[in-house]
């Protein structure tokens, strides 16, 4: 009985720290009106020491009634500290331009959330945080920059 009780202590502990790190990562950059034929996309990025397992994590682009679901991560992966990964969405997705993004774990929960946004310019523009993975919680925490997709937002 002690060795169970002990083996439990160490699982919670275990995904308590799982999701503490995961709970740092942010959508970090997102393209929601790309160049004639582009495709919209959603960048997120580890703030952390430690790397974090991303397996199975999925996004999408709301935009209005319209939504863009992003294929989920495949098995295995591991964002890095520090690291990127891109969600790429489809050039055949027609919208008005604009929405937010959402980031979500492998259970389904709600990662992290962007506001609404609007990229009228058909261009490379994309909005972004700066520095990558500020995170107050207001629109101070976003700008409209030339696209850095997978890299950082500060050049």
């Amino acid at each position: 009985m002690r060795l169970t009780l002990k083996a439990f202590y160490f699982a919670a502990a275990l995904m308590v720290l799982t999701i503490s790190a995961a709970a740092s990562v942010v959508i970090n950059e997102m393209e929601l009106n790309p160049p004639e034929g582009g495709a919209d996309w959603i960048e997120i990025y580890n703030p952390d020491n430690e790397s974090v397992d991303i397996s199975g994590w999925a996004a999408e682009i709301t935009d209005g009634s319209w939504v863009g679901k992003l294929a989920a991560v495949p098995a295995g992966t591991m964002l890095p500290a520090k690291g990127f990964y891109v969600f790429n969405g489809q050039s055949s997705w027609n919208h008005n331009d604009g929405g937010y993004a959402t980031l979500f774990s492998a259970s389904g929960e709600v990662v992290d959330k962007t506001a609404n946004r609007q990229d009228t310019m058909n261009n490379d523009f994309t909005y972004g945080r700066h520095p990558d993975g500020y995170d107050t919680n207001t629109d101070g925490d976003w700008g409209l920059g030339s696209a850095t997709k997978g890299e950082s937002n500060i050049r």
